[in-house]
C-alpha cells in the first residue's frame, strides 16, 4: 500500500500566523506518529481559525517544513471528495457534527472511514445543563443534541471503524463495527515519572505531612471548578493538614479567588494560573503532588486523567463515566458521587490517613499510564487503521 494515503480530518482547528500555520502541540505530535507508522504519505484537513492564538502548546511550522501534507477549510467550508482523493482510509472526527456525511462520501467513493468518538449523548446533554440557565435554550439545545445524534449514529452504520476515546464512548457505540479503545494522553514514555522518583515522593510522603494537592484544567462549572474551595474548607474544617494547588483559568477564577480569601484558606490553596504543560505544570506535579482532584461532572474523557495517572498520582473524583470507567479497569484513586462534597472530603481524609493505600494507588497509577503511554496508544490506533485498509499488522488487534 505505498502510494496510498491516511487522510486526517481532526475537530481541532488550525492558526494562521504569516507564512507559518499553527498546530496544537499534541496534535501536530500525533500526526508525527501517524507518519511514522503509515506505510504510506499521510495528510490532514483542517479548518482555519481566527481564534486568539494559543499561549502554550503550539508548534509553528511552513508548510515545506512539514512531513505531511495539509488541505485547510474554511470555517463553514465543507470535506468533499477532492479532499480525500488518493485516501486509502480517513480517519474522521464524529464529535464534530460537521463531518458525519465523510462516512457516506467515503462509502460512494470505496474509501475505509473511521471516526473517533469522545462524548456520548449523557455528556453532551450535561453539558447543555450546565451553560444553559434559560430553560427555553436547553430545550433547543437538548433537541438539538437528540437530533444530531440520530445522524452520528447514521454516520456510524456506514463506517468501517470507530475509535473511542475513553470507557464512556467505547461503552456506547461498541455495538459498532471494529470499535476499538483508546485513552487520549500527551504524555509520552521519556514524560512519565520513573520508578525512582515516584518512590523518592512516596518515601516522602509516607511520612506523614500535609498531603499535597491539585487540580489543573479549565476553571469552569463543567470542571467542577467551583467546588474545589468547598473541598477545601471541609478538609480546613475536619482537621486535615493539606495544601491544594490550582492550575488555570477560566470564569470562575475571580470567584475562587474570593471565596478563598473569604474563608481564609489562602495559606491552604494556592492558585497559579495558567503555566506551560511540559515546562511546569509535569515537572511540578511529578515532584510535588500527592493526589489529584478532578470533580468533573461530565463524562468526557479528558486527558487530564491519563497525564495525571502518568505522573503517578491517584485521583479522587466524582463518579462520572469516565473516570468510573478507568477505576474498574485498575485501582488508581477513588471516587463519590456527583456532587458530593462531603464524599470527595472524606475519600481524601482516607488517603491522609492511610499512606500506604497512597502508595499502592500512586504505583498502579504509574503502571497503568504506561500500558497506556501516548506512543502505544497511537500504535495502536494505526495498527487498527491498517486493519481496515487490508494491511494487518503483527501485534495483535486492540478492538473490543
Amino acid at each position: 500500500m505505498p502510494d496510498r494515503c491516511l487522510t486526517v480530518i481532526p475537530s481541532v482547528p488550525v492558526w494562521t500566523d504569516g507564512e507559518h500555520i499553527v498546530f496544537d502541540r499534541k496534535f501536530y505530535d500525533g500526526l508525527l506518529l501517524y507518519v511514522e507508522r503509515w506505510p504510506g504519505p499521510v495528510s490532514c484537513v483542517v479548518r482555519r481559525t481566527t481564534d486568539a492564538l494559543p499561549a502554550f502548546g503550539a508548534v509553528r511550522k511552513t508548510a515545506k517544513e512539514l512531513p505531511f501534507a495539509v488541505q485547510s477549510l474554511y470555517t463553514e467550508e465543507r470535506v468533499r471528495a477532492e479532499h480525500l482523493a488518493g485516501a486509502a482510509v480517513v480517519l474522521a472526527a464524529a464529535d464534530d457534527f460537521n463531518q458525519l456525511h465523510v462516512s457516506a462520501l467515503c462509502r460512494g467513493l470505496g474509501i475505509k472511514c473511521a471516526y473517533v468518538i469522545e462524548y456520548v449523548p449523557e455528556t453532551r446533554h450535561q453539558i447543555v445543563a450546565i451553560e444553559s440557565p434559560n430553560l427555553l435554550t436547553r430545550l433547543r439545545r437538548d433537541l438539538f443534541v437528540r437530533r444530531t445524534e440520530r445522524r452520528r449514529r447514521k454516520a456510524f452504520d456506514l463506517a468501517d471503524g470507530i475509535q473511542a476515546n475513553g470507557t464512556a464512548a467505547c461503552g456506547e457505540y461498541r455495538k459498532y463495527a471494529n470499535c476499538m479503545l483508546y485513552f487520549d494522553t500527551r504524555m509520552g514514555r521519556d514524560a512519565m515519572i520513573s520508578d525512582d522518583a515516584l518512590s523518592s515522593r512516596l518515601e516522602e510522603s509516607s511520612k506523614g505531612g500535609p498531603l499535597r494537592l491539585a487540580f489543573s484544567g479549565r476553571l469552569i462549572g463543567m470542571k467542577g471548578a467551583d467546588h474545589l474551595v468547598r473541598v477545601a474548607a471541609a478538609l480546613r474544617d475536619s482537621g486535615v493538614p493539606f495544601h491544594l494547588t490550582v492550575y488555570g483559568t477560566g470564569d470562575l477564577e475571580s470567584r475562587m479567588r474570593a471565596d478563598i480569601r473569604a474563608l481564609e484558606l489562602d495559606l491552604r490553596v494556592t492558585m497559579r494560573g495558567a503555566v506551560d504543560f511540559h515546562d511546569t505544570l509535569v515537572p511540578e506535579i511529578k515532584s510535588s503532588v500527592d493526589a489529584y482532584v478532578m470533580l468533573h461532572r461530565q463524562s468526557d474523557p479528558s486527558c487530564t486523567y491519563l497525564e495525571t495517572l502518568s505522573c503517578g498520582i491517584p485521583i479522587v473524583g466524582y463518579a462520572n463515566k469516565a473516570l468510573s470507567g478507568i477505576l474498574e479497569m485498575a485501582d488508581v484513586g477513588c471516587s463519590s458521587a456527583m456532587d458530593d462534597v462531603a464524599g470527595i472530603a472524606a475519600a481524601i481524609r482516607r488517603l491522609d490517613s492511610d499512606r500506604a493505600l497512597l502508595s499502592r494507588q500512586s504505583r498502579a497509577a504509574s503502571g497503568f499510564a504506561r500500558r497506556h503511554s501516548f506512543e502505544e496508544t497511537f500504535r495502536n490506533r494505526v495498527d487498527h487503521l491498517l486493519r481496515l485498509a487490508g494491511d494487518a499488522p503483527d501485534r495483535p488487534a486492540v478492538t473490543v
